[in-house]
């Protein structure tokens, strides 16, 4: 059924049961990572990396949003992110985004549909 442009994450389901996922990816041909939520019921995916001091949002607690559950937060600095737009809050990056991933949901299973995106199969030996 995958046409080999969608790449499958996780199902929906899979999704409501935590509150966030990683997965392991390249964005033309750099590796990294996505993170993958829920907010308000709607899906919504980044690549996971603060433009502040180029770290993952979750380098130092494995949380990406704040104490409030309104926003991302980068637990390094604790600057703050729209989960909607990924739009920064914080005055020193104010207006910079998180980069957007694209989904796409078939039958309850969600796919990245970015078409320089690789996602990385992980093997259980990392």
């Amino acid at each position: 059924m995958q046409d080999g442009k969608l790449k499958a994450i996780c199902s929906l389901e899979d999704l409501r049961t935590v509150s966030y996922l990683t997965r392991r990816i390249t964005l033309k041909n750099r590796p990294g990572s996505a993170l993958v939520f829920l907010f308000e019921g709607q899906p919504y995916s980044y690549v996971n990396h603060c433009m502040h001091m180029h770290r993952p949002l979750n380098c130092e607690r494995d949380a990406v949003f704040d104490e409030t559950g309104k926003y991302l937060r980068c637990s390094m600095h604790g600057f703050i992110f729209d989960p909607k737009t990924g739009e920064c809050q914080s005055p020193v990056c104010l207006g910079q985004r998180l980069q957007a991933l694209r989904l796409e949901e078939v039958d309850g299973v969600l796919f990245f549909t970015e078409k320089h995106l690789t996602l990385i199969e992980e093997t259980g030996d990392d």
